[in-house]
């Protein structure tokens, strides 16, 4: 069943952009070569039909990019909701992650530095550490604290300044202009608009996924792999949705 964001407003005011343009002398293919968009995501504006973006703030985005081209004063219509927000999201194919995994992490996670901990009094305890701890090593003990202090941020990992070989990073480089979503246990915590030439790159824990929204002009590595961005994007909208799961 197709869920539809369209009201009488919305297209009154897709009329007003389609009145402008072709007052303009402008096709929808000039128009959307000129501002590096999709000519659906133009068309859906003119028929005041917001289904196809994936979200209400990259709606916003593009109605304001084709409003300012334009040169007109139009407001955004008021057709998103918190449960049409809801439905909208859905339109990505969604794979729930087990929690148990998660809480089988943290209980790792828990008992390796509980471990780590008793082994380091013990060693204290007999005198096997060396009273004069180097600089290098009480980093270490505090690089341990800190990684386990982040499982419990919302998997968000910073991993210690010296380190050379960063796991769990996503590097991205855009080709041509391309939004993306990046979203923490459902929670958007991300949305950027790129430019071709532009990279990203963020050290980030599974499991988490990116909704970007041109798959044709973006590729990227995610803990040193490829990440195949185009085999299973929509074939009209170029937008796709990647997950990353905990293994």
């Amino acid at each position: 069943m197709t869920y539809k964001l369209k009201s009488a407003s919305s297209a009154k005011i897709g009329k007003k952009f389609k009145v402008k343009r072709i007052e303009l002398g402008l096709s929808i293919t000039e128009v959307a070569e000129k501002l590096f968009i999709n000519k659906n995501y133009l068309m859906s504006i003119e028929e005041g039909d917001y289904s196809i973006f994936p979200s209400e703030s990259f709606a916003k985005a593009y109605f304001k990019k084709y409003l300012e081209y334009l040169d007109i004063e139009i407001d955004f219509p008021s057709i998103y909701d918190n449960n049409t927000e809801k439905k909208h999201k859905k339109i990505s194919r969604e794979i729930r992650f087990n929690s148990s995994l998660e809480k089988n992490f943290l209980y790792i996670a828990s008992s390796l530095l509980i471990a780590i901990s008793i082994f380091i009094y013990f060693l204290m305890k007999t005198n096997s550490i060396d009273n004069n701890l180097t600089e290098n090593q009480i980093t270490s003990f505090k690089d341990i604290a800190l990684i386990y202090d982040k499982v419990n941020q919302n998997n968000i990992t910073i991993m210690p300044d010296d380190s050379s070989n960063i796991e769990n990073k996503l590097s991205l480089e855009f080709i041509d202009e391309c939004w993306i979503e990046l979203y923490l246990d459902e929670k958007l915590i991300e949305a950027q608009n790129f430019k071709g030439g532009d990279t990203y790159a963020k050290v980030l824990k599974p499991p988490f996924k990116i909704i970007i929204g041109n798959a044709d002009s973006i590729k990227g590595t995610y803990n040193g792999e490829y990440i195949d961005f185009i085999t299973n994007a929509n074939r009209l909208t170029k937008v796709n949705t990647i997950y990353f799961l905990n293994e």
